[in-house]
């Protein structure tokens, strides 16, 4: 079964690391569990709260310099 575009979760990894820099291992594992298990049961807008998390289509800028 393939997901839609408004159904996908996407990590920015400079977002998480700054995030959870300060972290100890457990800690971010927790996080990323508890991340998971958000996405699976569909909360998106639990997700959307994290400032790391996208929910949704990406638009890329093709044009960036």
């Amino acid at each position: 079964m393939l997901t839609s575009y408004t159904d996908r979760v996407w990590l920015v990894p400079q977002r998480f690391w700054s995030a959870t820099k300060k972290m100890s291992v457990e800690e971010t594992e927790r996080l990323i569990e508890h991340l998971m298990f958000l996405s699976e049961v569909g909360d998106f807008e639990s997700l959307r709260k994290f400032d790391f998390i996208v929910v949704g289509k990406v638009e890329l800028n093709r044009n960036a310099s």
